[in-house]
């Protein structure tokens, strides 16, 4: 069998829904491929590079997801992106952790600029990219918060019971809507005050 770096990162996302970021290591997933782990050293230095290429495969399946429709408008369609990157984190253990500050290795993944209208119409593209960024930060954020009282769907970490009220344990999705909105609208807001 001929191994390439996506059979890996596909036998570490599998894993990191029943051994959690904690528990996957190269020598579990060199044992689901079969392999021996120096097998694996062939493809990837270290434990980061594995992310990386977790988080760019994770990134790569919700490509479709992620595309918001051609009849949003660019704001709605940043709102669209930011609900369709939080499914794709939540839908795998401590995919918040995984894809926080990980490097993407196929930025053709990435798209076109949400505010690509606006960059030709006259806005600052640095100083959009860094609205969008921020957006893009309190998504991995909210999501890692999220994933440490809810690892995964029905599940609790019951430390947080006595402990959080309802600003943590409350319907996250609605929370998330929230602190969206904020986000969205003190982007907008900075952007359009240049």
């Amino acid at each position: 069998m001929t191994l390439t770096r996506q059979d890996i990162a596909r036998s570490g996302l599998k894993l990191l829904n029943e051994a959690g970021l904690n528990g996957l290591t190269l020598r579990l997933i060199a044992a689901d491929l079969g392999v021996k782990a120096p097998a694996l050293y062939w493809h990837l230095k270290n434990k980061q590079e594995l992310l990386d290429e977790m988080a760019t495969q994770m990134y790569a399946d919700s490509v479709e997801d992620r595309r918001p429709p051609d009849s949003l408008g660019e704001w709605e369609a940043a709102a669209h992106s930011a609900r369709a990157l939080r499914r794709m984190m939540l839908s795998y253990r401590d995919g918040g952790k995984v894809f926080a500050g990980t490097y993407l290795g196929d930025m053709s993944l990435v798209g076109e600029h949400p505010l690509r209208r606006s960059i030709e119409a006259g806005l600052d593209e640095a100083r959009a990219s860094r609205g969008i960024f921020t957006i893009y930060c309190f998504v991995v954020g909210f999501v890692i918060e999220e994933q440490a009282v809810r690892p995964m769907p029905g599940e609790f970490d019951e430390r947080y019971a006595q402990s959080a009220g309802q600003a943590v344990l409350g319907d996250a999705d609605a929370r998330f809507e929230d602190g969206l909105q904020m986000v969205l609208s003190g982007a907008r807001q900075w952007l359009e005050a240049e």
